[in-house]
C-alpha cells in the first residue's frame, strides 16, 4: 500500500506523513488466524443491529430463522419488562429518525409532523457501541474502558465500532466493517456509499438537531463519550504509544467533516471539535504538571542539603510531561488544518458557530499553541458572518479573551478589527448581538483599547429606540460621565478640597455641592451626543412652510428616556430635589479669572439653555421613577411589608409629592417664558396625575396656585408643545374629588379667557374672507383656536361656546352668528381660495389653512360633546328628555359644518394637507353620529334625536376617496412603490426623491458631499414616515366609517384593497381590519337603518343616499378587483389562510434550498 495514498485527505490535499501509522501497523495486529467461533464472538462484542445478517447466516436453512427471531423477541421483551417494573406503565415509543434512535425522551409530546426518535429500549435493541453509550445502563467511563480493552485485542474491529458509532450518530443506519478500516484509500468511497444510503431515506432531520431536550442531551452524550475516550487513551498511554486509534479516527472524522451531506458534516465537526478541546486540556495538564515539577526541583536545589535523587526524579518527570505535550502539539495543529480551516466557513451557520466556540476555548486553554495572530484572525473574520447566532458566539468568545489575563496580547487584533466591533454594537440588525457588542466594547474601554471617536459612537446609543440597548449602554455612558466629572473636579482642586471649602449643604438643596459638577457633566454629555441625532423621537410639521421639526409634546423625550436608562447606574441623578436646586440656582456667566473654590464651582457648573432643558427632562425621569417605585412598594402584599414600613413609605411618598408641588411654580416662574422649557416643567407636573399617585391628598391652596400657573402657561403659549401637557394637567386636576369645585372655577375662568381672546381677534364682517387679516392676527387667531380645541378635549365646551355673552350675535353675507361656535364654524370657510383677490404668499396661505383646520377641530369637539349630552338626556331616568327646539340648533350647526367641509374639499386639491385634515373631520362627524343608532332610550322618549344620524352623500364620498387616492400616490412617489393603476405611475419618477436608487447614484456622483447625502436620506426617511402615517390614519377613519354604516361598503372596500399588498406592511395591517366580523355581519350592504326624518321644521334630513352611484371607471375597477385574485376572495370568506399558505411556501423553498445547497465552502 502506498503511504502517500494512505495519508491523502478526501479533499485531495496531502498532509504530513505520520511516523507510526502505516499499512504494516494495521496488519501486524491482524496476523493471527481466526476461526468461525472467533468471528461469532466478535459479532456479539460489536453488538450488531438485530436486522444485520452475516454471510454465514444466509447459508443457514430457513427452518432455523424463526427460532432466532423468537429468541431475539424474548430478549427484547425481557429487557423492557426489567426496565418498566411491575407497576410502571409502558413508556410511549418514539419514532426513529432515519433509522437511528435517539437516546432521550423529548420534554413533551409534539405533533407528528416529522419522524420521531425511538425510546431508550430501542437504542439498546439497536446494539453495538451506539447502544452502550446511549442506553444509560453503564457509565461512559465503563463503556470506554471496555472499548479500549477490546482495542488491545482486536484493533480493526474496535476501530470499525467507533467509526460506525459516529456514522449512526449522524442519523445513518449503515455501518463500517473491518475491511473498510483496513483500506484507508477507500474511506471517501465508503462514506459516499453511506451517504447515498442515508439520502435514500429522504431525511428531514438528524439527532443533533432534534427538537426539545433530545438534541441537546444527545450532543452532551456524544461529546462526553469522545472526551472520556481520549482522556482514557492519554491515561493509558494509547494516545502516545499506539497512535493507530487516534490517527484512524482523525482520518475518518476529517473526511466525514467534508461530506456534502449536512448531517455527516455537522456530526463529524462536533466530534472533531470535542477531540481537539480534550487534547488541549490534556496538553494544558501536561504543561502545568511539568512546570510544577520544575518549580519543586528548583525549590529542592535551594535547600541546604538538597536530595539529588528527588531532584533527578522531578526533572525526569518534567521532561516526560514535556514530551507528552510535544506529542500532542502536532495533533492539535493537524486537526486545526484538516477540519477547522474548512468548517469555520461552512454554509451551515450552526457548524460555523460550533467552530468559533471551540476556537475560543482552545485559545484560553492552550495559549501557547493558539494565542497568536494566525489563529485570532479567524475570530475577527467571523465577526462579519451573515448569521446573527455566529456573530453572537464570536462576541462571546472575544469577551472571554479580553476578560482573561492574556488580554494584553490582543492589541494588534483590536487595531485590526475594532471598527467592525464598533459597527456591530451600533448598527447590527440583531439587538441581542448589539447588546453583546456593547458589553464587549465596555470591556475594551476599561482596558483603554478604544479611540475617542469609538467611545462617542457607542455613547450616542443612549438615545437608541430600543430600551434594552439603552439599558445596556448605560454602564458605558456612566463611565464617560464620570471621567468628565473627574476632570472637572481636578479643575477645582479635587473633591476633598472642595468639600472642605464649601459649607455643609444638608437638606438645603439650593446650596452649592459637588454633585453640581456631575449634573453639569451629564447634561453636557447628553447635549453633545444628542446634537447629532438625526431622527428625533417626535416629529411635527411646521405651521408655516411644512418643514419637519422636533416636537416633544406629552410623550417622553429622548433625553428623559436616556435618563430613565441611567437611573439605575448613575445613582446621583436619583436625587431629583438636588437637581431642582441646581437648575433653580442662578448661574451667572463667569467674567474673567475668578479665585476661590466657590467661584470655580460656579464657573464650572454653569449650564447653557440647551443643558437647562436636558436637566429638566432628567428631573422628570428621576422624580417619576422615584414616586412610582414608592407606589410599587405600597402594592406589596401584607406578608412582605409591615404596617410600620407601609406608614413610612406613605409618609415619604406624600412628602415627595408635596415638594414636587411646591417646586413646580418656581420652575414655571423661571422657565415658563420659553415653550420648550415650559413644556418640560408641565411634564414634571403630570407626574402627580399618574394613576398610582392620584390617591395622594393635595392641599387646596397650593394646588390652586399650581392651576393658576398652568392657566397662565396655557394662555401665554400657542404651540401644542405647551398646550398638550397643560390641557392634560387640567384634565387630571378634575380627578381629585375634593378639588372638583375649585377646578371647575379655574376651567370656567380659562374658557372666559380664550373666548375673550377670540372676540378681540375677530372682525364679524370678514369672518369667512380669506386674506382679510394680517399675518400677526392670523398667528394669534390660529393659536387661540388651538387653545379652544385643546380645552374642548378635556372639558365640556357646550356652555362656553353657546351661551357666552362675550361675542355678540352678528349677520354677515347671509350667515347668522349667534354664539362663539357659529363664529368658529364660519372660520372654516377661510380655507376656500378667493379668485377675485390676490393670492396670499405661502406663509400667509399656510396660516389661513391652519386657521380653517383648527376651527374644524374645535367645532368637531363641540358636536361630540353635543352627542354625549343627547345620549345622556335620552337614557337617564331623571332627564326630562329632548325637544325639537333643543335639537334644531345642533342640527343646523351640524349641517353647516358638513356643508362647509364639503365645499372646501371641492375647492382644494386632494393632494394638499388641508384636504386630508378636512376629509378626516368629515368622516369623524358621520362616524360619531352613528352611535345614536345603538342608543336605547328610556320608555316614553321620542326618537327625534335620530334625525342627527347622517350618512355620507355620494359626492362627499367621492371627494374623500379622491383624497385617499392622492395619499396613496404621494406615499408611492416618496418610496418608489408602484401602484396597480398604471395612470398613477407616470409621474412617480418626476421627483428624484421617488427613485429608490437615486440616493446611491447621487452618492456615487458626489462622493465628497457625504453630509448632504446623509441629510437627504434622513429627509427622505422622515417624509416616508409622515406620508405613511397620513395614509394609514385616513384609511383607518374610512374603515371606521364603514363599520359605522355611514359609507358604501362595496365600492369603497374594493378601492381600499386595490393596493393592499403594494404599500407596505403597516397599510396592509390597517386594511386587514375590513375582515372583522362586525363588517361581515353587515353583509356588504353599506348603510343600515337611517334616522327618522322630520316632516316639518328646519331639522331636515338630507336626501337618502343611493345604494351605489358608480361611474364607468368605477365599474371597471370593481370588475378588475373581482377578477384580480381568487385567493384573496377565498381568504376573506375564511376558506384560505394566507399565513399558512405563506408559511408552507417558505418551508418548501427552504427545503428546496437545503437540498440544492449541499455544497461546502472551503472544500
Amino acid at each position: 500500500m502506498d503511504a502517500s495514498a494512505v495519508n491523502r485527505r478526501a479533499s485531495g490535499r496531502a498532509r504530513k506523513q505520520t511516523e507510526i501509522y502505516s499499512s504494516d501497523a494495521l496488519t501486524s495486529s491482524a496476523k493471527r488466524k481466526r476461526d468461525d467461533g472467533d468471528d461469532a464472538n466478535m459479532g456479539e462484542e460489536r453488538g450488531m443491529p438485530e436486522d444485520y445478517v452475516s454471510d454465514e447466516e444466509n447459508e443457514d436453512d430457513d427452518e432455523q430463522e424463526p427460532d432466532e427471531e423468537e429468541v431475539r423477541e424474548r430478549k427484547r421483551q425481557n429487557r423492557k419488562a426489567a426496565r418498566a417494573g411491575p407497576n410502571k406503565p409502558t413508556a410511549q415509543k418514539k419514532a426513529k429518525i432515519h433509522g437511528v434512535s435517539l437516546p432521550v425522551r423529548p420534554a413533551k409530546k409534539r405533533a407528528p409532523k416529522k419522524t420521531k426518535a425511538t425510546a431508550l429500549e430501542d437504542a439498546t435493541a439497536f446494539g453495538g457501541l451506539y447502544a452502550e453509550v446511549f442506553s444509560g445502563n453503564q457509565t461512559t467511563s465503563d463503556v470506554v474502558g471496555q472499548l479500549l480493552r477490546r482495542f488491545d485485542a482486536k484493533e480493526h474491529e474496535t476501530l470499525a465500532e467507533i467509526i460506525t458509532f459516529v456514522v449512526r450518530s449522524a442519523g445513518c443506519a449503515g455501518e463500517v466493517t473491518e475491511d473498510d478500516v483496513a483500506d484507508p484509500d477507500n474511506i471517501t468511497n465508503k462514506l459516499e456509499d453511506l451517504r447515498d444510503e442515508y439520502q435514500a431515506t429522504n431525511p428531514t432531520e438528524y439527532p443533533l438537531i432534534a427538537k426539545g431536550k433530545a438534541g441537546s442531551t444527545f450532543k452532551n452524550a456524544l461529546v462526553d463519550f469522545f472526551d472520556t475516550l481520549f482522556r482514557s487513551m492519554a491515561v493509558k498511554g494509547t494516545l502516545y504509544d499506539n497512535k493507530v486509534l487516534a490517527e484512524n479516527i482523525q482520518m475518518w472524522v476529517s473526511t466525514m467533516s467534508s461530506a456534502p451531506n449536512r448531517s455527516f458534516r455537522h456530526t463529524a465537526t462536533v466530534v472533531a471539535m470535542t477531540i481537539v478541546t480534550t487534547l488541549c486540556e490534556i496538553a494544558k495538564e501536561s504543561l502545568v504538571e511539568a512546570a510544577k515539577d520544575q518549580q519543586q526541583a528548583e525549590k529542592e536545589r535551594k535547600k541546604a542539603r538538597p536530595n539529588q535523587a528527588r531532584i533527578k526524579q522531578m526533572e525526569e518527570n518534567g521532561r516526560e510531561r514535556t514530551r507528552l505535550y510535544e506529542d500532542i502539539e502536532p495533533m492539535l495543529k493537524d486537526w486545526f488544518d484538516v477540519v477547522f480551516i474548512h468548517r469555520y466557513r461552512d454554509v451551515d451557520p450552526v457548524i460555523r458557530r460550533e467552530c468559533v466556540a471551540a476556537l475560543g476555548e482552545w485559545i484560553l486553554t492552550v495559549p501557547e499553541v493558539y494565542y497568536d495572530g494566525h489563529h485570532l484572525r479567524y475570530l475577527g473574520w467571523v465577526l462579519s458572518d451573515t448569521a446573527a447566532s455566529t456573530r453572537g458566539e464570536v462576541i462571546k468568545q472575544l469577551h472571554r479573551l479580553y476578560k482573561g489575563n492574556e488580554s494584553t496580547g490582543m492589541k494588534n487584533f483590536t487595531e485590526k478589527f475594532r471598527s467592525r466591533m464598533v459597527e456591530i454594537a451600533t448598527t447590527d440588525a440583531e439587538n441581542s448581538v448589539r447588546v453583546s457588542g456593547i458589553e464587549l466594547l465596555n470591556l475594551l474601554r476599561d482596558k483603554e483599547l478604544l479611540e475617542p471617536d469609538d467611545i462617542d459612537k457607542v455613547g450616542q446609543l443612549i438615545f437608541d429606540s430600543d430600551a434594552k440597548i439603552r439599558k445596556t449602554v448605560a454602564t458605558f455612558f456612566t463611565e464617560i460621565v464620570r471621567e468628565l466629572y473627574a476632570a472637572k473636579l481636578g479643575d477645582v482642586g479635587g473633591l476633598e478640597n472642595m468639600e472642605e471649602a464649601l459649607p455643609e449643604a444638608g437638606e438645603d438643596y439650593a446650596a452649592p455641592r459637588a454633585e453640581w459638577l456631575l449634573y453639569k457633566s451629564v447634561a453636557e454629555t447628553l447635549a453633545s451626543y444628542g446634537a447629532d441625532d438625526r431622527l428625533p423621537s417626535q416629529i411635527e410639521r411646521s405651521q408655516a412652510d411644512g418643514r419637519l421639526v422636533l416636537h416633544l409634546g406629552a410623550a417622553d423625550s429622548r433625553f428623559s428616556l436616556a435618563a430613565d436608562a441611567l437611573y439605575d447606574k448613575l445613582h446621583e441623578i436619583r436625587d431629583w430635589q438636588a437637581m431642582a436646586g441646581y437648575v433653580l440656582a442662578d448661574h451667572p456667566p463667569s467674567k474673567g479669572k475668578q479665585n476661590g473654590t466657590f467661584a470655580q464651582l460656579v464657573k464650572e457648573s454653569a449650564i447653557t439653555d440647551e443643558e437647562e432643558l436636558i436637566m429638566l427632562e432628567i428631573m422628570y425621569a428621576s422624580a417619576k421613577r422615584n414616586l412610582l417605585s414608592l407606589a410599587e412598594q405600597l402594592k406589596q402584599p401584607k406578608t412582605k411589608i409591615t404596617a410600620r414600613q407601609k406608614d413610612r413609605i406613605t409618609d415619604e411618598q406624600a412628602e415627595a409629592a408635596r415638594h414636587l408641588t411646591d417646586m413646580i411654580p418656581r420652575l414655571l416662574q423661571k422657565y415658563g417664558d420659553v415653550p420648550s422649557t415650559a413644556a418640560a416643567v408641565l411634564r414634571i407636573e403630570s407626574i402627580l396625575s399618574l394613576p398610582d399617585l392620584t390617591s395622594l391628598q393635595q392641599d387646596a391652596i397650593t394646588y390652586g396656585a399650581l392651576l393658576d400657573d398652568v392657566r397662565k402657561q396655557f394662555m401665554s403659549h400657542g404651540t401644542d408643545e405647551v398646550l398638550a401637557p397643560a390641557s392634560n394637567a387640567i384634565l387630571q386636576a378634575k380627578l381629585y374629588g375634593d378639588l372638583d369645585e375649585m377646578t371647575d372655577e379655574k376651567v370656567t375662568a380659562l374658557w372666559d379667557d380664550v373666548i375673550t381672546n377670540l372676540a378681540g381677534l375677530l372682525d364679524p364682517a370678514t369672518i369667512t374672507v380669506r386674506g382679510a387679516s394680517q399675518v400677526e392676527e392670523l398667528t394669534a387667531l390660529s393659536n387661540n383656536l388651538l387653545r379652544i380645541g385643546r380645552l374642548a378635549q378635556v372639558s365640556n365646551c357646550i356652555v362656553p361656546l353657546e351661551h357666552s355673552s362675550i361675542l355678540q350675535p352678528h349677520t354677515a353675507d347671509g350667515a347668522e352668528f349667534h354664539a362663539p361656535i357659529d363664529y368658529i364654524i364660519g372660520l372654516i370657510s377661510r380655507g376656500v381660495p378667493v379668485a377675485s383677490t390676490p393670492a396670499p404668499d405661502a406663509h400667509e396661505a399656510a396660516l389661513e389653512d391652519q386657521v380653517a383646520v383648527r376651527a374644524a377641530d374645535a367645532a368637531l369637539f363641540y358636536l361630540r360633546w353635543q352627542l354625549k349630552s343627547i345620549v345622556a338626556a335620552v337614557t337617564t331616568s331623571t332627564s326630562a328628555g329632548l325637544t325639537i327646539d333643543e335639537l334644531e340648533p345642533v342640527a343646523s350647526r351640524r349641517d353647516a359644518y358638513a356643508e362647509i367641509l364639503q365645499q372646501l374639499l371641492e375647492a382644494r386639491k386632494p393632494s394638499e394637507e388641508i384636504s386630508v385634515a378636512l376629509a378626516s373631520s368629515l368622516l369623524d362627524l358621520h362616524s360619531n353620529a352613528a352611535i345614536l343608532r345603538d342608543v336605547k332610550p328610556k320608555p316614553g322618549m321620542t326618537d327625534d334625536y335620530t334625525a342627527l344620524i347622517m350618512d355620507l352623500q355620494p359626492k362627499a364620498q367621492t371627494l374623500i376617496m379622491r383624497v385617499f387616492a392622492s395619499c396613496e400616490k404621494n406615499y408611492a412617489k416618496i418610496t418608489g412603490k408602484k401602484l396597480e393603476d398604471n395612470d398613477t405611475d407616470q409621474n412617480i419618477n418626476d421627483d428624484p426623491m421617488s427613485d429608490p436608487e437615486s440616493d446611491d447614484e447621487e452618492e456615487e456622483e458626489d462622493a465628497g458631499q457625504t453630509q448632504e447625502s446623509q441629510q437627504r436620506r434622513d429627509n427622505k426617511l422622515r417624509n416616508t414616515l409622515v406620508a405613511e402615517h397620513i395614509l394609514c390614519a385616513l384609511t383607518a377613519k374610512i374603515i371606521h366609517a364603514l363599520f359605522a354604516g355611514v359609507i358604501d361598503v362595496g365600492t369603497v372596500r374594493a378601492r381600499l384593497e386595490r393596493n393592499k399588498l403594494r404599500l407596505g406592511p403597516n397599510f396592509k395591517e390597517v386594511v386587514a381590519y375590513l375582515d372583522l366580523d362586525g363588517l361581515q355581519k353587515k353583509g356588504g350592504k353599506g348603510k343600515k337603518a337611517k334616522g327618522k326624518e322630520r316632516k316639518k321644521g328646519p331639522v331636515v334630513r338630507p336626501d337618502p343616499k343611493s345604494h351605489a352611484i358608480v361611474t364607468e371607471e368605477n365599474e371597471e375597477e370593481e370588475i378588475e378587483d373581482e377578477e384580480e385574485d381568487g385567493d384573496e376572495a377565498l381568504r376573506r370568506r375564511g376558506l384560505l389562510d394566507e399565513e399558512e399558505v405563506e408559511q408552507r411556501e417558505d418551508e418548501e423553498v427552504a427545503d428546496g434550498a437545503g437540498r440544492e445547497e449541499e455544497s461546502v465552502l472551503g472544500d
